[in-house]
């Protein structure tokens, strides 16, 4: 019996590797000898995904207290772990066949929701940050698959939405064998991520996660959704926000000890950190 895994690549084609920095990274990091300078070697092979690292080292979202000018220097003060997930970061805009509208937006959706994932993981100290911003980079990474598959059908579904035609999940069934969640998951164990990462993926929106059997992933994937709903909210990688959405009462009581005045005080943070650090994060 084929596994889902292998379903998945059977019925969208090959899933994409990895992007070719951020596996060299990762692999160095493996290295107990690996230096600074190794990592900021391999990264440097990259001019597109330095020159954002540098930038978004030196945005207000990482507090440097001092300007940070070499990829070395950066690694140094950031540390691996964040490292890391700016290396994902950056590198994620490659995987786009082509880069329009469209992509655009996928793109400002993935950072937005990592930001607002890492944000939410240090105030409510729900969960560790930096895996709360790559949770948040890749909740969506199973809709870059299908719009690289297939842009027309994608397309339908965003107009779809748009349209009051159906929800996105709704709509995905209609046009695509799998949903962008199991897609994602496929995705993400391809890449051998962690198992809390490739749930992430696949139950950031169910939230079909048993808090008991496992709290920790559990509020991390609570975490990513409220990050996913700061972005919808706000018009994040949206083609219109949803002001209307009111995000504690969406939780249906799944965070307790969340108040309505937490979530909005954290809200209004993140619209801050967006809008200031934008360029930064998202700029060429």
């Amino acid at each position: 019996m084929l596994s889902e895994l292998q379903s998945v690549i059977n019925a969208v084609g090959d899933l994409p590797p990895m992007p070719v920095v951020a596996t060299k990274v990762v692999q160095l990091m493996q290295d107990q000898n690996t230096t600074a300078k190794d990592l900021a070697d391999a990264i440097s092979k990259d001019a597109a995904v330095s020159a954002r690292i540098l930038k978004i080292a030196n945005s207000s979202f990482y507090s440097m207290q001092r300007q940070v000018k070499t990829l070395e220097q950066a690694i140094v003060i950031l540390g691996e772990k964040t490292l890391k997930s700016l290396v994902l970061a950056s590198s994620l805009r490659g995987l786009n066949k082509t880069y329009g509208l469209m992509e655009k937006m996928l793109w400002e959706d993935s950072i937005g929701g990592a930001i607002g994932a890492r944000l939410i993981a240090q105030r409510f100290r729900s969960a560790e940050p930096e895996e709360a911003f790559l949770g948040g980079l890749f909740r969506h990474i199973g809709k870059l698959v299908m719009n690289n598959m297939d842009q027309e059908k994608f397309q339908q579904i965003i107009e779809g939405v748009y349209n009051g035609e159906g929800d996105f999940e709704g709509l995905e069934r209609r046009l695509f064998p799998y949903s962008h969640a199991v897609i994602g998951e496929a995705v993400l164990q391809k890449w051998n991520f962690s198992e809390n990462l490739t749930q992430v993926a696949r139950h950031h929106e169910d939230l079909s996660i048993s808090r008991k059997d496992n709290p920790d992933l559990y509020r991390l994937v609570i975490t990513v959704n409220i990050a996913d709903k700061f972005c919808r909210y706000l018009g994040i990688g949206q083609r219109i926000p949803e002001n209307q959405l009111d995000i504690f009462a969406s939780l249906d009581g799944k965070a307790p000890g969340l108040k309505p005045e937490h979530i909005e005080k954290v809200l209004e943070e993140f619209r801050c950190v967006f809008e200031h650090d934008r360029d930064a994060f998202l700029g060429n």
